[in-house]
């Protein structure tokens, strides 16, 4: 034990993570953007081609009208050949043909895949995915512990010399931080450098162990730590062996969360401030992942990036969760640096595979579809993965613009197509963005929170439709994090605040800007699953959203989840909505869960009751609206199973496109730019209905539409309103 604890004081002062985030911040410099023009092209790797070969795809992506690659991405091995031994002068040739040709480049850190000499030699840096156990496989992608002294000083040494060569290349107009590092946000390191990193978070979170005491509620069950070193990291306990490591003390878990995510954001704001400080000025991204516990929106990476990234691949088959889960994270990563757009820095061409490919290739419809739905939602460039074809390496199946021969894929002029739309309307996409007159809060820690503390499996449901909703409106829906919502003059850009399965929220100037907000005209909508809970994932015991309750008007005593004929052969419980806006009946979501609302301010009305037949729940309120101020508020104590929260939102508020003669049917999603043209989207293999005002003419096709038809399986309208 004592060596143990010999080593891990050595690393005091050889480990930055964690402990210079605010200064590397401060020296980093973020330029705009810098997008002029739609960006369209692929993901190259000339390091694995011939001359000749790279000759070919650079002339293929010429045929296909594209004007930028990302490079360098995974080539640290093949840049760095041994310590300090720097092998530029292909990537160099590259980059200057790039520029000879009028093509932009996107170069990468490449620090996902380290070198073999490197972690072969140096086990102790990789990372170990099991307390006891030996470190995870040296030639695995994403190997290496974010916290280790090693590998962090090899990065900096690399991205130096990385920027020294390359900060002033013409062709390159950005840079790319690593690979798809929100993965790890999940994975817990036992490495003893990761260990170290965590009992320095913790200090340094919650100061002393009777802080730490008191956040997490420890007292319960006589948990009371003594010393930051009585807290490893989360690990399966007995109850939870079979489950799920989070089962064993949900509160230390959501620390955990949070401690990967500020390592995460620590490790690329390094890069980035390594990169200003050896002359970089283009743009700074990284590209983000769809995930649940997404980082893209951190007030850190919000001091650091430049624009969003995002590497974003759809399914092949009819997928409604998919399709309802897309519209929250095309609007986050739009939104999150208030740039109004976001690359796609990958996106997938013809199938998805490892070392077998595990999904269909798509249609031509279907592959239109796809990139037209990302430009529709503010893409304002996109990259193909990949360009050439991989012939070894970790995705030998996967699809490429060309074959494994290296000749052109049979569906490659399908992107050549693409070329040409993107020609033709790329000024237009990013002269017009998104119109978003709706702004939806949301962060990491009310994501995790929940992700933590789900009142029932499928939380998450009311957070993703709520989104999809919106857009089945025709409305642009922006996201905002705590930070940014706790500033009046943001939420005064928007006519409607969407709180949706915010879990989290407790912050006393977030609410204070909320009601501001309101009292000033906004409409405010809260879901269910809002304010339950802390920031360290503590249960409130003043009420659920207790901080809302002045608003609301009404305060969450208690919660339910009664069951359904499915589950538990209970009765189909139902509302009845009782208002000028909605009548009839509606069924009740989420396998009927339930709050509890008791009403509390004056002329708060009551605009739907529970129908059951269990007495305690039968009459009780279900939504009410409340006007405060020149503004309203409309809160829910349940999620409809059917569409009355469209119909909702469309008749109390002016917010749905003007175009749209009733809310589009589940599976179309519709995006509004800010010249009144908008898109309809069909993400299903199914033909589906949908009305407007009056016939429109599609940007697309040029043709004339008629007020009511049918949008073919994948068809995509692009209408002037």
């Amino acid at each position: 034990m004592q060596d143990r604890r010999e080593f891990l004081q050595s690393l005091v002062f050889a480990v930055p993570a964690l402990n210079s985030l605010p200064a590397l911040r401060a020296m980093v410099q973020q330029t705009g953007s810098g997008v002029e023009r739609f960006l369209f092209g692929a993901d190259v790797y000339p390091d694995i081609e011939s001359a000749e070969q790279t000759q070919n795809l650079l002339a293929l992506l010429e045929h296909a009208h594209m004007n930028v690659v990302r490079v360098g991405e995974s080539s640290w091995g093949n840049l760095e050949t041994g310590p300090g031994q720097f092998n530029f002068g292909w990537l160099r040739t590259f980059l200057d043909e790039l520029h000879r040709r009028g093509i932009s480049a996107i170069l990468g850190t490449s620090t996902f895949i380290p070198p073999q000499w490197l972690v072969a030699a140096h086990p102790e840096t990789l990372i170990v995915a099991e307390p006891g156990l030996g470190p995870t496989h040296p030639m695995s992608r994403h190997s290496p512990c974010l916290n280790h002294p090693l590998y962090r000083e090899a990065c900096r040494r690399y991205i130096q010399a990385l920027a020294a060569e390359f900060h002033n290349h013409p062709a390159v107009i950005g840079w790319q931080l690593d690979n798809e590092l929100e993965f790890m946000a999940g994975i817990v390191c036992y490495n003893p450098a990761c260990d170290h990193a965590w009992r320095q978070w913790l200090e340094r979170t919650y100061h002393t162990p009777e802080e730490f005491n008191r956040r997490l509620e420890l007292v319960d069950w006589g948990m009371k730590i003594q010393s930051f070193d009585d807290v490893p990291q989360p690990r399966y306990g007995m109850e939870s062996a079979r489950n799920n490591v989070h089962e064993a003390l949900p509160a230390l878990s959501l620390a955990e969360y949070h401690f990967r995510r500020d390592t995460i954001l620590d490790f690329l704001a390094e890069q980035a401030a390594i990169l200003r400080k050896n002359g970089v000025s283009q743009w700074i991204l990284t590209d983000w992942n769809p995930v649940w516990t997404a980082v893209a929106d951190e007030p850190a990476a919000q001091s650091f990036m430049s624009i969003a990234g995002l590497n974003y691949y759809q399914p092949s088959v009819d997928n409604a969760e998919s399709w309802n889960d897309s519209p929250w994270q095309l609007d986050m990563h739009r939104s999150c640096y208030q740039k109004r757009r976001f690359i796609v820095t990958e996106t997938r061409f013809g199938v998805m595979g490892g070392t077998t490919m595990w999904d269909p290739a798509p249609s031509k419809a279907q592959f239109h579809m796809w990139d037209l739905q990302l430009a529709a939602f503010g893409a304002a460039g996109m990259l193909y993965w990949s360009g050439n074809r991989w012939r070894g390496g970790h995705w030998p199946q996967w699809g490429g613009l060309l074959d494994w021969s290296g000749r052109p894929e049979p569906d490659t002029e399908w992107a050549v197509e693409l070329g040409q739309f993107f020609d033709t309307w790329g000024r237009t996409l990013l002269t017009n963005p998104v119109n978003a007159r709706v702004v939806a809060y949301t962060d990491f820690d009310s994501r995790t929170a929940l992700d933590i503390y789900p009142p029932i499996p499928h939380s998450r449901t009311v957070f993703t439709e709520a989104f999809a909703a919106l857009h089945r409106l025709g409305i642009g829906v922006d996201t905002i994090n705590a930070r940014d919502a706790a500033k009046l003059e943001n939420l005064k850009k928007y006519e409607m605040l969407l709180l949706p399965a915010a879990i989290a929220l407790d912050d006393v100037a977030v609410v204070e800007a909320i009601r501001q907000f309101v009292e000033q005209g906004g409409t405010l909508v809260v879901t269910p699953f809002t304010g339950y809970t802390n920031r360290d994932g503590i249960l409130r015991g003043d009420g659920f959203a207790a901080n809302l309750a002045k608003l609301t008007g009404g305060l969450v005593r208690t919660i339910r989840w009664t069951g359904s004929p499915k589950n538990g052969e209970k009765q189909q419980l139902n509302v009845r909505w009782n208002s000028a806006a909605i009548t009839g009946t509606s069924p009740v979501g989420l396998d009927g869960y339930i709050e509890f609302l008791e009403i509390q301010e004056p002329e708060t009305r009551v605009i739907a009751t529970f129908a059951s037949d269990q007495p305690i729940v039968d009459g009780k309120p279900a939504a009410t609206i409340r006007a405060v101020s020149r503004g309203q508020v409309i809160k829910l104590a349940f999620w409809p199973a059917d569409s009355s929260f469209l119909t909702l939102i469309e008749k109390t508020t002016r917010l749905a496109h003007p175009l749209l003669a009733a809310p589009l049917p589940e599976g179309v999603l519709a995006v509004p730019r800010t010249d009144n043209s908008v898109f309809l989207m069909n993400g299903t293999s199914k033909p589906l209905p949908f009305g407007l005002k009056h016939p429109a003419k599609d940007r697309i096709s040029g043709h004339s539409i008629e007020a009511a038809r049918k949008l073919a399986p994948y068809e995509v309208l692009w209408l002037e309103a």
